[in-house]
């Protein structure tokens, strides 16, 4: 596969990625109108970070696993012991954690997640997790056999399931119910809405697990013991370095700003809502990275038999640090227009100035994800959990530390520093196991370039353009934000002219540049 397949394929997975993360964040401000109180949205985005967090564990790596093992001649082999492996787990977590349920919704992450007083939104939350983990799979045979269209049709499939049932539960359902039509229970409460919340999800997750079951069934099951150990031995390392990376990417949400603002709990349920809110916004850089991966994990894996692929793997990381910084500005120098997603709701709007720290700590994290190959093509999955382990502690420092002093800037700031941290020991590491000419002056140089044009952009908003208020929308900051934008992207095309012009559907057009 070169790297225009690569880029051809990246842009099936991230038209995908795009749409379900666009319908995904339709809901933020759906959400945000139709909840009946300010801490419901805080609750349910904590629940979803323990979602995030617990699924790393139940699918412990096996889709990595799937990738490095299934070369030609095992690839039934390894498809057939993957399947089997997540189904006995996932059946296995199933039993624990309804055994479990009591103790959960009782603790006091429980209380702050709104699950108290409600064991059914437990057992919602638990499918989720199952069905999601036994569709791991199923997904990755999809990218493996180069099959982005049909993922897509899952994706999007799951995501219209999700918006439809929200919308039907939370807006259509009451009218109805108003209207004298009761044939559905009426969400009284901002907690009986989190339950339809949770309910819709399952629908979604079902919906998944339904157009997968044909591809399911279709396996040549056989069970081989030698092969399953072989697979454990790589995959539950990066159970570590999952699990690690999680307790950066949301135990913030679900753990960190809970436990350590020194506010009432309601101002706590607050505080969360609005830094969950605004986390939305870094979605616009997260759906490319999450596109990226989808078609470049398997790319790297069979890149990795050929010549040469560090060469590869460079040219890649110079392109991917280019289009990860044309997407940190295209959302940190229009945030007056993309705050319309928080509904104009100064509640939510107050914590706009963390989008800016959240973004970078996105691109960051988004190079580090590209900087990883290295220790799964050499088997150093050790190394990598011992990466995400320095960094996990020194998040929880981090934020232990800040969010009392800062708030929830404190919990923005601990993501990016730590996010840094990480990308700058994979970088070292890497470069002494598996040397990768990286194009390193020229991608610092974008970086550089591009925070450089965010802050120049700010300090003009603040202090000439529209003093007081950085994001109101007015002509002359949307005049001087797009002259920023597109006099940052002619830079980069023209300092990448031969490189963006062999990739599809951009190439021709930046041949006349």
């Amino acid at each position: 596969m070169s790297i225009k397949q690569l880029a051809g394929q990246t842009v099936f997975y991230g038209v995908s990625n795009i749409v379900s993360k666009f319908l995904n964040l339709l809901l933020t401000p759906f959400y945000l109108l139709v909840l009946m109180d300010t801490v419901s949205f805080g609750a349910m985005s904590s629940v979803y970070a323990y979602i995030t967090f617990i699924n790393v564990l139940l699918t412990y790596g096996m889709e990595t696993t799937f990738f490095r093992f299934a070369k030609q001649g095992q690839e039934k082999a390894v498809l057939s012991m993957s399947m089997i492996s997540l189904l006995v787990s996932s059946t296995f977590a199933f039993i624990v954690f309804v055994l479990l349920r009591t103790p959960a919704i009782n603790s006091s992450q429980g209380v702050m997640a709104g699950l108290s007083g409600h064991p059914n939104f437990y057992i919602y939350i638990v499918l989720v997790l199952v069905f999601d983990a036994i569709t791991a799979i199923p997904y990755a045979q999809l990218r493996l056999e180069g099959r982005p269209i049909r993922y897509a049709i899952i994706r999007i499939a799951n995501i219209l399931t999700i918006l439809f049932f929200n919308v039907f539960f939370l807006w259509l359902g009451p009218k109805l119910y108003a209207s004298g039509l009761h044939f559905m229970p009426n969400a009284r409460t901002g907690s009986d809405q989190l339950g339809f919340i949770y309910l819709a999800n399952v629908m979604g997750s079902g919906m998944t697990l339904l157009l997968f079951l044909p591809q399911i069934i279709s396996i040549n099951w056989k069970i081989n013991w030698t092969l399953w150990k072989q697979l454990l031995t790589y995959s539950l390392p990066l159970v570590v370095f999952g699990l690690a990376g999680m307790v950066n990417e949301t135990l913030d949400r679900a753990w960190f700003l809970p436990t350590y603002l020194h506010m009432s709990m309601h101002d706590k349920q607050e505080a969360l809502s609005i830094y969950s809110a605004n986390y939305k916004m870094a979605i616009f850089i997260t759906m490319f990275i999450q596109a990226f991966k989808m078609g470049a994990e398997p790319f790297f894996f069979k890149q990795a038999e050929g010549q040469h692929p560090q060469k590869v793997y460079a040219r890649i990381m110079k392109l991917f640090v280019v289009l990860l910084c044309v997407m940190f500005l295209f959302v940190s120098l229009f945030l007056n227009i993309w705050k319309i997603f928080l509904v104009k709701n100064t509640f939510y709007q107050q914590g706009l100035f963390i989008v800016p720290v959240l973004l970078l700590a996105n691109v960051f994290l988004g190079i580090y994800y590209n900087l990883t190959i290295w220790f799964k093509i050499t088997d150093r999955t050790r190394t990598g959990a011992a990466i995400t382990i320095l960094t996990a502690l020194l998040a929880w420092g981090f934020n232990a530390w800040w969010i009392p002093r800062l708030g929830y800037f404190g919990a923005a700031l601990a993501t990016m520093v730590c996010y840094f941290i990480q990308m700058v020991v994979c970088y070292v590491l890497g470069q002494k196991y598996y040397p990768v000419p990286y194009h390193l002056p020229r991608i610092l140089a974008y970086i550089l370039s591009a925070v450089a044009v965010y802050y120049v952009f700010s300090f003009l908003a603040n202090h000439l353009l529209s003093p007081g208020a950085p994001y109101a929308l007015t002509p002359s900051t949307l005049a001087v934000g797009l002259l920023f934008f597109f006099s940052y992207l002619w830079f980069v095309l023209k300092m990448e002219k031969r490189e963006f012009v062999k990739l599809p559907f951009v190439g021709k057009y930046v041949n006349k540049l």
